[in-house]
Order: structure tokens, then sequence, then C-alpha cells
């Protein structure tokens, strides 16, 4: 097990915090490191191209989500990769690589939803946020 709490990258762990579980701190830190970093941001994945046509949604709405969105959830399910769901006023959400700055994915979710139903099972990780990233911006 490495210090971010998941065994070797080959292998599928989901590691996920959500917005509730992080300290004010985390939150501040994942928000301002990712908000420096979006004219960085590319889509330079098929499956961001093929969610966004299916879906009408452009690369510029993910990056307007990303500029003054709400970080939802950070998580390491594709490990190595650290990705975090934003979500803005709209709706608008996109899943972010923070090593790649690629958007992943784009989609819809109302801003009034509150998720009841969830799982929360998957969100175990106790990774410290502000230390994850600053892990990643010393190895960039």
């Amino acid at each position: 097990m490495d210090r971010f709490g998941v065994f070797g990258h080959h292998h599928y762990i989901m590691a996920r915090k959500h917005i509730k579980q992080m300290s004010k701190d985390e939150i501040a830190f994942v928000h301002g490191f990712l908000r420096g970093q979006v004219n960085r941001l590319s889509a330079n994945v098929h499956h961001f191209y093929d969610r966004a046509n299916d879906r009408k949604f452009t690369f510029e709405d993910a990056k307007t989500a990303v500029a003054g969105g709400i970080v939802i959830e950070i998580h390491n399910d594709r490990n190595p990769d650290v990705r975090v769901l934003v979500r803005n006023k709209v709706g608008t959400c996109a899943v972010v690589s923070l090593k790649t700055f690629e958007v992943i994915t784009v989609y819809y979710n109302a801003p009034t939803d509150e998720h009841e139903t969830l799982n929360w099972n998957a969100y175990r990780w106790n990774q410290n946020v502000v230390e994850l990233i600053k892990s990643l911006r010393r190895a960039a």
C-alpha cells in the first residue's frame, strides 16, 4: 500500500472523498489549485467528445464549470490518475484529471440534487487533499 492508501497503479481501487468529508483547508486548496489551471485544460480524450456530443455540451461549457464550479469529490478510481468532479450553479458537471488537466467527461446534474441516496461506502478515502495536491505539483 502506498502513502495515498492504494495498492499499485494496476489495481482498480475505489478511493473517493466527498466535499462533505473535506476540511475547509482542503476545499479551499483544491479550488485554488484547480482554478489556477483552467488555462491548461484540454479535451484530448475521445470519451469527452463522445459524451459531450451525446449530451449537447461543448469544451467551453466544461471550462466554465471548472472555472466557477464547486468540487464535489476527488478520487483516484483510475489510479495513478487523480480526478475531481466539479459542478457549477447551472448543473454542468465536469470530471478533470489533476495530473493531465484533461476534461474526461461532462454531463448535467441538477444543482439542487443533494444525493440523498448516495452510497457512502465508496467514500472512505482518508487522504489529506492538500498534501495530495502538493505531491502532484512536485511531480509535474
